[in-house]
């Protein structure tokens, strides 16, 4: 039996290969990175990088930021950024930078700084989670809500970053406690845990609190097993609550 709550307070690339999407299976999105990598038509080049924009797939981010960067013709320059700023990928950011401050073309300048613009607005759903600390529980306690947070937040829609270079948000959950206690046979878990989300200027825009509890049957023998899966039961429990509650109040301020 697992019971949970929830008290919040609102504080108010790597370079990957072609390969990777022609594995997915998009025929236009195959042909597209061809033609970009190899044909010698202007016109066609540029058809190309607006296929895979609106394809929307971040397999074609490197090919799209080597075009922005790279590619000798301005228009084809300019639907990358075009392309780069649809997609929202925070990945995208260094080669946008790049090219809205030193791109020979006004118009690609514009549209680079644009796009780069829109992609920092879409910050809030890029976020770097950091290692748990607190002052309760173990390493394998601290990898389990991570793992959990992280996994939550991403059936939300957020994109979880190995890096905080580029994120928009960085999190700093903690276990605050964590009381495993026995009655008999009788076993009870109790966690509480907390997150902190952080915005590039280094200002606190949310903070979530909750816990919860577990409990099963832990005959003498097997008790030790039997409390690590009901720890981690229970911090499953307490990162999806934290994750539903931290991504609503992350949303609504975006």
């Amino acid at each position: 039996m697992i019971a949970r709550w929830i008290v919040a307070v609102a504080v108010s690339v790597s370079i990957m290969g072609l390969a990777a999407v022609a594995r997915g299976g998009d025929a236009h999105a195959r042909r597209a990175l061809a033609a970009l990598a190899s044909d010698g038509s202007i016109k066609v080049r540029a058809k190309a990088v607006a296929v895979l924009g609106h394809r929307g797939s971040r397999e074609a981010l490197p090919a799209l930021c080597r075009a922005l960067l790279h590619d000798p013709a301005p228009v084809v320059r300019v639907a990358a950024a075009s392309s780069l700023g649809r997609l929202r990928e925070p990945e995208a950011l260094e080669a946008l930078r790049r090219a809205a401050r030193s791109d020979a073309d006004g118009a690609v300048r514009d549209l680079a700084a644009r796009a780069e613009q829109e992609v920092r607005r879409s910050g809030a759903r890029s976020i770097a989670l950091e290692e748990v600390r607190g002052r309760a529980g173990d390493t394998q306690a601290r990898e389990a809500l991570r793992a959990a947070l992280a996994a939550h937040l991403a059936r939300q829609g957020f994109v979880v970053l190995e890096s905080d270079e580029h994120a928009g948000l960085r999190l700093k959950p903690s276990v605050l406690s964590l009381d495993v206690r026995r009655s008999g046979e009788q076993l009870r878990v109790e966690v509480k845990v907390s997150v902190i989300a952080i915005d590039g200027a280094g200002r606190i825009v949310a903070m979530v609190e909750g816990g919860a509890r577990a409990r099963a049957r832990a005959p003498g023998a097997a008790s030790s097993q039997i409390a690590a899966q009901v720890a981690s039961q229970a911090l499953q429990a307490a990162a999806q609550s934290l994750a539903e509650d931290l991504g609503r109040r992350l949303l609504e301020r975006s």
